[in-house]
């Protein structure tokens, strides 16, 4: 193979996650950098940080690919003494290149929800609520519903869950079920789903974050558990190491950043 540019990274990754699958609000693809350059290493990383920016330059990677965008809102003014402002700064005097991968990636069959499901062990997966993009062979949407193999008891599952997503706590509603085996998901801040859950008549739906009064309000209606944000995108470090793999392992290095969460439970 030739000398691979960033470009062409880019492109593999938007081969299974178009930019026009963003959602309105988002801020996917292109932070800053040059992506005509060759690429010396890809780092891949569900958030930016100063450390993440010097943890790159020291494995030489000229490009980062990160869950969430580093700037999500607009901003007029790069603060050389803000922590967006010094990770920019950063990141441009080293050369290297800023790309997000965000609900772009969410809503990929081969995304956040994708490996979700796989983990936990879902199967016959399908979208929660479809979207304009329903008739592409790897689309998903923002959220999933797929079964359990064999019904579990809700302690059994939530063990399940506990041990499979290495998580300290689940928070969840008074719901009372019988038995889990049919399931709703969606990685990140899932509550606008809620109400397409209820409808699909689920043992339990499960997202990363999920406000107290949504939780109160849904409790005569389903069973919602919340398992935290970065615990459900955890995994799409290693689905992105995945894709670019089958093309780019033997020709460039690519590092999948191993921090752990920067929220702490105590």
């Amino acid at each position: 193979m030739n000398s691979i540019y960033i470009k062409d990274i880019i492109s593999t990754i938007e081969d299974i996650a178009p930019l026009s699958w963003q959602e309105d609000y988002d801020n996917s693809g292109i932070t800053l950098g040059d992506i005509e350059k060759e690429c010396t290493g890809v780092y891949i990383c569900l958030d930016v940080s100063e450390e993440i920016i010097d943890k790159a330059i020291n494995s030489k990677c000229n490009i980062i690919i990160s869950h969430h965008p580093i700037i999500f809102k607009g901003i007029k003014t790069i603060d050389y003494y803000s922590q967006t402002g010094k990770i920019l700064i950063k990141a441009i005097k080293n050369d290297i290149v800023l790309y997000a991968a965000h609900t772009n990636i969410d809503n990929a069959l081969n995304g956040v929800n994708g490996i979700l499901a796989q983990k936990i062990g879902l199967v016959n997966l399908r979208p929660l609520s479809k979207g304009s993009f329903s008739d592409s062979n790897n689309w998903l949407g923002s959220g999933a519903i797929g079964e359990l193999e064999y019904p579990m008891k809700k302690e059994e599952f939530f063990n399940h869950l506990k041990k499979i997503l290495n998580l300290s706590h689940i928070t969840y509603n008074s719901k009372e079920v019988d038995q889990i085996q049919n399931i709703g998901i969606c990685g990140g801040s899932g509550s606008f789903l809620i109400p397409d859950a209820i409808k699909s008549n689920l043992d339990i739906f499960i997202t990363g974050e999920i406000k107290y009064h949504d939780l109160l309000d849904n409790d005569k209606s389903i069973l919602l558990a919340e398992i935290g944000h970065f615990e459900s995108e955890q995994f799409i470090k290693e689905r992105i190491i995945a894709i670019l793999s089958e093309k780019y392992c033997n020709f460039v290095p690519l590092i999948s950043d191993d921090s752990t969460n920067r929220v702490k439970y105590f």
